[in-house]
């Protein structure tokens, strides 16, 4: 899905989301492999 949604990324990145049974809450799990190393920092920032 992410990939036609941004056609650039198909194939470089996967993602998902499930419902959690609270209400206004949502999760993502987001999974990605970089070229090259990067921090847990690194990648907060470019996101």
């Amino acid at each position: 899905a992410v990939g036609k949604v941004l056609p650039q990324l198909n194939g470089r990145l996967t993602g998902m989301a499930f419902r959690v049974p609270t209400p206004n809450v949502s999760v993502v799990d987001l999974t990605c492999r970089l070229e090259r190393p990067a921090s847990y920092e690194d990648v907060k920032a470019t996101i």
